[in-house]
Parts: C-alpha cells; sequence; structure tokens
C-alpha cells in the first residue's frame, strides 16, 4: 500500500511540473557533435568552459579540447592516477588560475598541465613540491578559484598554511564555496555550514531536510553560485534540487524526483538547467516555473530519448548537453534564426522529392504554399499541431493562384535562375554561376562568387525585404546582402545549415516575404520561415585563441623538436612568441574566435605589423571548403628575417571591431651570414684586407729602396772592377818576375795552383768558344772537361764558390756586358751572339747581375766614369 501511495505522489508531482511546463514551452532545437566530428567518444562524462573560452569535454576515454573546429585529445595512465579516499561522487572538473586542470572521479584525483597539455605524473610528488607533505583526501575549488585540499579531516588552504578543522561536523564534506570572506561546506547530512575565512571561526550551519531525509539526498552532491545563493543538487534514494539562501540563512527545496539528478548549470539570471536520466530540466527560479524535456529535437529533425550524463551553459549563452552515448548536443537561442519545415510536414507527398516552387499570402495573413501540383495552406503552430494542410485549387482565390503559378514560372536567358530589380534601380541577376548586379545610373557591372561571400555559386532566387536587404537563395545556404546607403558598400552574411537552412538546395524563384516581415523560402523537402528581427549576434565574449601553427605545410607540436629545437615549448593557446630560423619563414597561422554560436557568420581583421601595411579583413563565410568553421587561417610565404607582430580580432555579423586583439610576436632569426657575428667577422677581414695591403705596399716600398741602395753598390763594383781591370794589365808584365818569388812557396801548392789556373782557364776558354751556342749546358762543360757533372760542380764551388750553371751564365753576362758597351750590337744581337734564348731572359738575368737593364747599363757606366 505505501508503494502505490508513493507512486501516486509521484504521478502528482509529475502532473504539476507537466501543468507548469506547459505555461512556458520551449522549443529547443541541438546540433549534434560525435565522433563523426572529432569526439574522441560518445560517452560524455563532464564539460567545463576555459578561461580563454575552449571547451573542454571529459568522455570515457579522454579529456577532448575543443576550439570550434578542431578537437584535441590528451591520454592518460594509471601512473597519473592519485586515490581520494574520501570523494565517492561524479566527475568533476576544475580549473584554477593557473593553466592546471583537476579531474576528480570517484576515489581518484588526475591533473593536466594545459600549458603542456600532458597529465601531471605522480601527483604525490607534485604536493610535496608545493609544501604539502600530508595525503589528500578530496580537493575543492571555490568560485573564486580558490583550491581547497581535505586532509585527515581538516580543510587547507592551497599555497597557504591556513586551515580549518571540520572533524567535529557530522558526514562527509561534499562540496563548498565562498563569498564576501565566508566559506559555505556543504556536508552529506544536508547541512551547509559557515566558517569566517579570517578567523576560521564556525558562524552557523542550517540543514536543507529533516534527518528523516537524509537517505534520500545523501550519496552524491553539486554546487553552483547564484545571484545570491548557492543551488545545490543531492542524490540518493531520490533527486533533490534546493537553494540556500544567503541572507536569509534558510533552505528552499525547488525539485524532488524519483531519479538522480546528474548535473547542474545556472545562469547570470539563474534559470537553472539540469540533466537526468531521461532529457533536462529548465527552471526559473524566481517564477518557479519549471520545464521538463525527456525528448530532445535535433536539427534534422529527428528526436532523442536519452540520460543526459551532464550540461553546461557557457559565456556565450550556449547550452552543451553531454549525453551518455549519443556524443553532445549544442543549443543556442540565436543560432537556429530559420525555422526548417521538413518533408514530414507534406503529408500528401509521394515517394519522390517535395519541390517548394511559390508562396502567396491573402490579404488576412493566410500562407498558401505550392509544392508540385499540391497546393498548402500553412499555420504557424507548436510542433505539436499541424502546420500543413492540403487544400483544393478549387478553395484557393483566384488571385492567390495566380501568384502562386506566376512566382513559379520564372524562365530566364542565359543559364538566368532569377531577376530583381530592387528600390535603388539596380537589376540583380541570378545565374548558375555567380550573381550579376548592373547599376543603370553608373553604367557599371560587377559579378559575385563564393570568394566575395555568396554561400553558393548556383543562385537560385533573389528577394529584397522592407528593410531594402537583398536575399539570394543558392545550391547551399542563404546569403544576405546589406547594401550602406552612404557610401553603397555591400557586405555578406552567410547561412548555413547550423542556422537551419535547407540541407539540400533551394527551388528557383521560390522567395517571399509576408506582411508581417517573415521571410519564406523553399527548395528540396521542405522550406524556410525566419523572422527578420531574430536575425543579430551577441558579441563575442573571447578573444581569438592562437590554435596552431604550420610551417611549410607541417603542423607544428607542443614540446616537439623540429630541426634540432623545440619551436613551442608549450601549446598554442599559451605561446606568445614564437622564434624561427631564416629558412622556416612559409608559415601558416590559425585562431578561433571560438564562436560555437554561428561559427559560419564569423569574421576576421589580422595585421602583420612589418608585412602589412593596413589591417585585412576576412569572413569564414563563402569561398572556404570548410566554410561554417569559423576558423582564420591566416598564411604568409618567404618573410625575410626580423621581428614581426600577428594581430587578430574578431567580431560576429554586425562586424564591430570593439573586441579585444589577440597577439603573437614572431621572430625570423637572420641566415648566419647576417647577423652581427658575422657583419663583425667581415668587418674583421676587411680591415685585415687592408692592413695586409698597406703591409705589403710597405714591404715592396722597402724592397724598392733596397734594390735603388743595391744599384748604387753595383755602380761602385763596377768602378772597381775597371780599376781592377786596369790594374791588372799593369800587373800582367811584372807576373813572370814574380813567379821567381813564389818559387820559395813548396813545390806542391805551385802544382795545385797552377793546375786549378790551367783548369779555369780551360773552362772559361771553353764557354767563351761556345758562347753563341744557346744550348751549352753543364753537362756540354762537363763532357768537354771529361769529367762528370758532379765533379764539375764540386770543383768550381770549391774554387769560385759557384755552380757549374751561374759560372756559363756569368761568363755570358761578363761578355753581354762587353758588347753593350761596345755599343755596335742591339741587344736581339747581342742575346743571339751571347748564347740566350731570347731577350727577355737576358734582361731578367742581366738585371739581377747588374741591377739594371742591359739598355741603361751603357748609360749608368757613362755616369758613373
Amino acid at each position: 500500500m505505501s508503494r502505490i501511495n508513493h507512486i501516486f505522489r509521484i504521478a502528482i508531482i509529475f502532473l504539476i511540473s507537466v501543468s507548469t511546463v506547459s505555461s512556458q514551452t520551449t522549443d529547443l532545437v541541438f546540433s549534434p557533435i560525435n565522433v563523426s566530428d572529432g569526439l574522441s567518444d560518445n560517452q560524455i562524462r563532464f564539460i567545463l568552459q576555459l578561461s580563454d573560452g575552449r571547451m573542454v569535454f571529459k568522455t570515457s576515454g579522454n579529456i577532448n579540447l575543443y576550439d570550434g573546429e578542431h578537437f584535441k585529445y590528451i591520454h592518460h595512465n594509471t601512473h597519473h592516477i592519485y586515490p581520494l579516499k574520501s570523494y565517492n561522487g561524479f566527475y568533476r572538473i576544475y580549473q584554477g588560475k593557473d593553466s592546471l586542470l583537476w579531474i576528480k572521479d570517484a576515489y581518484k584525483l588526475m591533473c593536466v598541465d594545459l600549458r603542456t597539455e600532458k597529465y601531471l605524473p605522480d601527483l604525490d610528488i607534485y604536493f610535496k613540491k608545493k609544501g604539502f607533505k600530508k595525503s589528500v583526501d578530496d580537493l575543492f575549488l571555490d568560485s573564486g578559484k580558490q583550491l581547497w585540499f581535505l586532509s585527515s579531516g581538516r580543510l587547507w588552504k592551497y599555497n597557504s598554511s591556513d586551515f580549518i578543522d571540520i572533524k567535529a561536523n557530522k558526514g562527509q564534506l561534499q562540496d563548498l564555496d565562498s563569498h564576501n570572506n565566508i566559506l559555505y561546506l556543504f556536508f552529506s547530512t544536508g547541512e551547509v555550514v559557515c566558517h569566517d575565512l579570517k578567523t576560521g571561526r564556525k558562524l552557523y550551519n542550517s540543514a536543507a531536510y529533516p534527518v528523516s531525509q537524509h537517505d534520500f539526498f545523501n550519496y552524491t552532491s553539486m554546487v553552483v553560485k547564484g545571484k545570491h545563493g548557492f543551488f545545490q543538487l543531492r542524490n540518493g534514494s531520490k533527486g533533490g534540487f534546493f537553494y540556500f539562501d544567503i541572507q536569509k540563512k534558510v533552505w528552499k527545496k525547488i525539485l524532488e524526483t524519483s531519479y538522480t539528478l546528474n548535473t547542474l548549470a545556472v545562469t547570470k539570471d539563474d534559470i537553472a538547467y539540469i540533466s537526468c536520466t531521461n532529457g533536462i530540466w529548465i527552471i526559473n527560479s524566481q517564477s518557479g516555473q519549471k520545464q521538463y524535456l525527456p525528448i530532445l529535437k535535433k536539427v534534422d529533425g529527428s528526436i532523442l530519448k536519452t540520460e543526459v550524463s551532464t550540461l553546461f551553459y557557457d559565456k556565450q549563452g550556449g547550452l552543451w548537453l553531454g549525453t551518455l552515448n549519443q556524443g553532445l548536443l549544442y543549443y543556442h537561442p540565436s543560432r537556429y534564426k530559420f525555422k526548417y519545415i521538413g518533408r514530414s510536414a507534406f503529408e500528401s507527398a509521394e515517394k519522390g522529392d517535395v519541390t517548394v516552387q511559390s508562396f502567396a499570402e491573402e490579404k488576412n495573413g493566410t500562407i498558401y504554399i505550392k509544392a508540385g501540383e499540391v497546393i498548402y495552406h500553412y499555420s504557424s503552430m507548436h510542433e505539436n499541431e499541424k502546420t500543413l494542410t492540403v487544400v483544393k485549387p478549387s478553395s484557393v482565390p483566384l488571385e492567390i493562384l495566380k501568384k502562386l503559378h506566376k512566382t513559379s514560372t520564372f524562365i530566364g536567358k542565359n543559364n538566368e535562375t532569377a531577376f530583381l530589380k530592387d528600390i535603388r534601380g539596380w537589376e540583380w541577376r541570378g545565374t548558375q554561376d555567380g550573381l550579376k548586379l548592373f547599376d543603370p545610373q553608373k553604367k557599371k557591372k560587377r559579378i559575385f562568387y563564393t570568394k566575395d561571400g555568396l554561400s553558393n555559386n548556383f543562385v537560385h532566387a533573389i528577394l529584397e525585404d522592407h528593410n531594402h536587404n537583398i536575399w539570394i537563395t543558392t545550391s547551399y545556404g542563404i546569403t544576405k546582402m546589406q547594401i550602406d546607403s552612404v557610401n553603397k558598400k555591400i557586405s555578406f552574411t552567410t547561412f548555413g545549415s547550423d542556422e537551419g537552412t535547407l540541407q539540400g538546395e533551394y527551388s528557383d524563384g521560390a522567395a517571399f516575404e509576408a506582411v508581417d516581415g517573415t521571410l519564406y523560402f523553399g527548395g528540396i523537402n521542405g522550406f524556410n520561415t525566419l523572422k527578420t528581427n531574430h536575425v543579430s549576434q551577441e558579441k563575442l565574449p573571447f578573444k581569438p585563441v592562437f590554435t596552431n601553427l604550420f610551417l611549410k605545410g607541417e603542423k607544428i607540436e607542443a614540446g616537439v623538436r623540429y630541426d634540432g629545437r623545440v619551436i613551442m615549448p608549450e601549446a598554442a593557446p599559451y605561446t606568445k612568441e614564437i622564434e624561427l630560423s631564416y629558412d622556416q619563414n612559409f608559415l601558416t597561422l590559425e585562431f578561433s574566435a571560438l564562436n560555437y554560436q554561428n561559427p559560419s557568420q564569423t569574421y576576421y581583421r589580422y595585421q602583420l605589423k612589418g608585412i602589412d601595411n593596413d589591417w585585412r579583413e576576412t569572413s569564414t563565410g563563402g569561398g572556404n571548403e570548410n566554410w561554417n568553421n569559423g576558423i582564420l587561417t591566416a598564411s604568409y610565404t618567404n618573410l625575410p628575417h626580423g621581428n614581426y607582430t600577428f594581430l587578430v580580432m574578431a567580431s560576429g555579423n554586425d562586424r564591430k571591431w570593439d573586441g579585444a586583439v589577440s597577439e603573437l610576436r614572431i621572430n625570423i632569426k637572420a641566415p648566419w651570414w647576417k647577423t652581427t657575428t658575422a657583419y663583425v667577422l667581415f668587418i674583421l677581414l676587411f680591415t685585415a684586407s687592408i692592413a695586409g695591403g698597406i703591409f705589403l705596399y710597405l714591404y715592396y716600398s722597402r724592397k724598392k729602396i733596397e734594390q735603388n741602395h743595391k744599384e748604387d753598390i753595383l755602380l761602385l763594383r763596377i768602378r772597381n772592377l775597371i780599376d781592377q781591370c786596369s790594374y791588372l794589365e799593369t800587373e800582367k808584365e811584372n807576373y813572370l818576375a814574380q813567379t821567381n818569388l813564389q818559387s820559395v812557396q813548396s813545390a806542391e801548392t805551385r802544382n795545385e795552383n797552377r793546375v786549378d789556373e790551367m783548369f779555369l782557364a780551360k773552362a772559361l776558354e771553353l764557354v767563351e768558344k761556345n758562347l753563341n751556342v744557346p744550348d751549352y749546358s753543364v753537362e756540354n762543360l762537363s763532357r768537354d772537361l771529361c769529367m762528370d757533372r758532379t765533379g764539375l760542380y764540386r770543383k768550381l764551388i770549391a774554387l769560385l764558390d759557384k755552380p757549374p750553371s751561374l759560372f756559363i751564365r756569368n761568363i755570358r753576362l761578363q761578355k753581354a756586358a762587353g758588347l753593350l758597351l761596345e755599343g755596335e750590337l742591339s741587344i736581339s744581337e747581342i742575346t743571339e751572339r751571347v748564347g740566350f734564348s731570347s731577350s727577355s731572359y737576358l734582361s731578367k738575368c742581366f738585371q739581377e747581375m747588374y741591377g739594371c737593364r742591359p739598355s741603361e747599363y751603357a748609360e749608368m757606366i757613362k755616369k758613373s766614369t
């Protein structure tokens, strides 16, 4: 009987919840993100947003870092796990004021250093290095980013000697937070115990529920700070959602369920989102309105009924759901601007495609749609009500029939698919390859393609709305063109499937604006409606994050060596400066604006100071194969060495450039031959060359002075030689008389000198005899003297201190000198007469012996005499 009462009580609570929900129906349409998009696995355990705006998804397998386009995995092993004996709850992830990411699971703790994107090994050693030598039983982070360690019944503040003794409290500490120097401790008993942070003194305690309900909610807890208090999820045999008012110091139970409530997220307006075993709860804590969504709708129209294991409300106003095995779901109220009415709404559709061709409106606001030969009445109702109703042509007003057939039978020329003459008088023509524009006043023609901002080059319809904006439907997506009323500048905004546009093509001419300003765009298997006052976007809350660096097309990883050195010691988002070698000057930089809401409507301004004279503007819209990824890719090639600063800022489709600017400093080193050291070396070499030249100049100048001195000495020797010759002639007659005196010398000496004299006379005679023979050599002389060459060499060295070759040459030169003094023969004739091979060789040898050229010899002798 008690069980029946229990079931009845649950049913009553459910009916009350449903009745409350019906008063506030919210149409949430989610985009799925799963392993096909790069997620490591589909079992999502926890979601967190980093301080720089990137998302963290903890799955069963990995930590996933997400920048809006790329997933990066961080792997772990048992070596990275630290035991937590006091924690038995679900996954919790904290990021403190530093780059560390603390991950709690039941009875274990891990830590990721985001700068290196690696887990910290041996956390016990890390704690000891930080001065905390005790065993950590549990770890907490308050809303002020302060870490707390629980150890042996004491709560320690990280990097401080301050602690609070909590041994006297009953139950297990499950959560904590702080506000205005008061620390709030949440125990498994349902009590909150408050301590003064300055003194550590206990102030008061308050219980969320009576002791009789402890078993209902004593297992797990999660606390989130609100405007004026704390929201808390509690689980046990039931699930409970509570609120503690810190001013009134009282608890309020907001929700009680018979199942587990997994995760809690609270917006700045105190709207609470709660994930549970089936779907989510949305609760307005101020008004008390509750909405339970057990079934979730995806953008493709399909529904999903699964356990939502975790959720998160990001700083851009987006809601992330993590499912047990279906991956991620993302919703933003401004994301799906276009309402999509798909094939399932066309009840009379046959197996083939349903092509929406035209729209028309009665004066009373009734909308008619023509799809093939069938006409529908459209009613913009809630999803559980019929939106399209087949009507017979006979019941449709004649003027509506004419409009439906007229707008669906446009036939253009030259592959034209659509035509519009706008309020400015401009003529727009859609083609199968681009959009043509003609200004009759200026007689100017232009054509636009995807590179200019079109979502696709195949144009199907053109429409001007009441604000005089131009809307273009294409084979993939819709483009809005805004024309500045002053300078007539055209700006593009592209809308893709992530904004709710059709996945397939649109129909030719199927674009219409109703009286109330609602736009209608028809296509294959469905159509879109858009209320133009919804086309807006919030300011991007984060500055662009540096995500990737490519050098010559190769992705650079943090901590990896390239060409013998590490280019990025830290992960890209933490890298503020890059140093490259001179040949690493072909680079590509990737930045993400973290625009999860509408990535295709992300606009960038960037500038590389030192290269770009002004800002460059670009969109992540049309013209890119990944045109909706929201990522900036900036490439620079063959950059000269030097210091650069890359600046980048991002904006939504409002293109207001008032956000923060991200900076990345790039230093490209000069090649070794252009370095300061090389320049110093070159200067030293140049200086050495100059010094060497001066040294050589001085050396040869000194040699020349010495040569002139030798010439003077030579002249003196020549004079002495002439005097000696005269003296020898005079003394020749006395030679025989002197021989008698020499006879007193020993007979042996006389004979030896006579032999030497005879030898020299014979040698002199033979050389003089063969003066005119150029080839008369040492070999010839030694043969004529009946001696071997070695013997001749030794003899002449002993007698004259000259080798045979020099003996022969000197005799030739002496003869040449005599002939020069006679002055009867030319130098050429003298050269031939004395047996030299050439005049130049004679001149060279003559200058070595007499210190002057043959042509100068006679003149010098005359001067000396």
